[in-house]
């Protein structure tokens, strides 16, 4: 079954978000070392406000995964430490993860 990772970065005071770097840099680097685990696809989505105007979060990545299992397997990879160290290349922030089956689509 596949897998979706949403990945939030916050639009809070003072977070800095650099979405050239992120798109030229990181992504293809996240291709580079998790296509071999299953990871299928991604898009990177610049957030907008919510209906009662609030902006939480500025940036989301979805990721989309063969399986859960190959998702464990990226995480726990040598691969995630350079994916998870270039995060202070283009955000002050720590990205809020949210990971889960997919269970229906159009």
């Amino acid at each position: 079954m596949a897998v979706n990772v949403t990945v939030l970065y916050p639009a809070e005071e003072g977070a800095t978000f650099d979405m050239p770097y992120y798109l030229k840099t990181h992504m293809p680097l996240v291709t580079e070392k998790w296509s071999q685990y299953g990871l299928q696809a991604w898009k990177v989505i610049q957030l907008l406000p919510g209906p009662d105007g609030s902006k939480p979060y500025s940036v989301a990545a979805l990721l989309t995964w063969e399986s859960a299992d190959g998702l464990g397997k990226a995480l726990k990879s040598d691969e995630a430490q350079a994916v998870f160290g270039d995060v202070p290349n283009f955000s002050n922030k720590s990205p809020l993860f949210l990971m889960g089956d997919i269970v229906g689509s159009s």
